[in-house]
């Protein structure tokens, strides 16, 4: 049995629909009280020439913050592929604390219980620490304790530590580690707005540099991975580093709209602060925080090399964009 923590998530969703086109049965995991718009959505993109699939899908409802609602979800399952998390880059980060870490604790305690096959869990670029040196970020870099890293950066990281912790004590694990995800989902959140964002006449960009990546080959990797020998390892997923002057402008000629031209520089970071915090309190669905504001001004750089010396290949971003803007048009 299979089973999808976070899946009426953006990657969660994707996932299980990917697990769907593969031939596996799913077990999705939800809370009593979880919103299946974005899972919704993300099926009608994905399987709209099958909407059948979806009827494979078995449901069970748990939380990862509740042990034992947990054993009994992961009571027959071979794999655990774990997708839950809070991403957050405003306001209080107890509650993203409580579901990345203590929540991944839980699920790999569960795992190691209930005898699971193998854990795939769904990290983060950010885990692996972000400091001002312009070096590239591999599978082996170490965790820096650093101002440039965020709130939701320092869970993964120590979620990470939990999944770890989890192998130390017989559990075969794969980590993944992926930038920027990009795809159609929920065009009111997360990566997905950037694409709204700038339909709708965005303005100012950023000659940051990021590591981005495709939705579908995230999920794709997991499972190619996740069902192999392969085993105790970890995987950056990033596709290309693009500035976001670069990756704005690609979406605004997918989209057939002007291209932002107002550059934001770091000296305006200062001047910025009241504003953005300003608006992120009267917006509750704002992304922009002083933040993410931050780490868009830095130039990180990732190493995709391990993942593809595996044989695994990347779709060109270009094509995400296009394809994506397509969906939104």
């Amino acid at each position: 049995m299979v089973v999808v923590t976070g899946a009426t998530g953006f990657l969660g969703a994707h996932l299980v629909m990917s697990l769907l086109e593969a031939g596996h049965t799913p077990v999705a995991i939800k809370r009593s009280n979880a919103n299946l718009d974005e899972f919704t959505a993300i099926a009608k993109y994905r399987l709209g020439h099958a909407p059948q699939l979806l009827d494979k899908v078995k449901w069970i409802e748990a939380d990862i913050t509740d042990i034992l609602s947990l054993d009994e979800a992961f009571k027959d399952a071979e794999y655990v592929f774990h997708c839950a998390a809070v991403v957050a880059f405003k306001g209080n980060s107890t509650n993203m604390f409580k579901v990345n870490v203590e929540g991944t604790a839980n699920v790999v305690n569960a795992c190691l219980k209930t005898g699971v096959k193998k854990l795939v869990y769904a990290s983060s670029t950010a885990a692996l620490g972000r400091t001002d040196k312009e070096t590239s970020i591999s599978e082996e870099t170490q965790w820096t304790e650093d101002d440039n890293n965020t709130a939701y950066a320092k869970t993964k990281h120590e979620a990470e530590l939990e999944v770890w912790r989890g192998m130390e004590e017989g559990l075969d694990v794969l980590v993944f580690n992926p930038g920027i995800i990009l795809g159609p989902g929920k065009w009111s959140k997360g990566s997905c707005k950037l694409f709204s964002n700038i339909q709708k006449g965005f303005s100012f960009y950023t000659n940051g540099v990021n590591g981005f990546v495709g939705v579908e080959d995230v999920a794709k990797a997991m499972i190619q991975f996740g069902f192999s020998d392969l085993k105790n390892k970890r995987f950056l997923m990033v596709s290309e580093n693009l500035s976001y002057k670069t990756l704005f402008n690609l979406m605004a000629e997918s989209l057939k709209v002007k291209a932002p031209s107002l550059e934001l520089k770091p000296q305006y970071l200062p001047l910025l602060k009241f504003p953005v915090w300003l608006y992120s309190k009267l917006n509750s669905s704002a992304t922009i925080s002083i933040e993410t504001l931050k780490t868009s001004l830095k130039r990180h750089q990732y190493d995709n090399k391990a993942i593809i010396e595996q044989g695994f290949t990347f779709e060109p971003i270009a094509s995400i964009v296009q394809r994506t803007s397509k969906l939104l048009l």
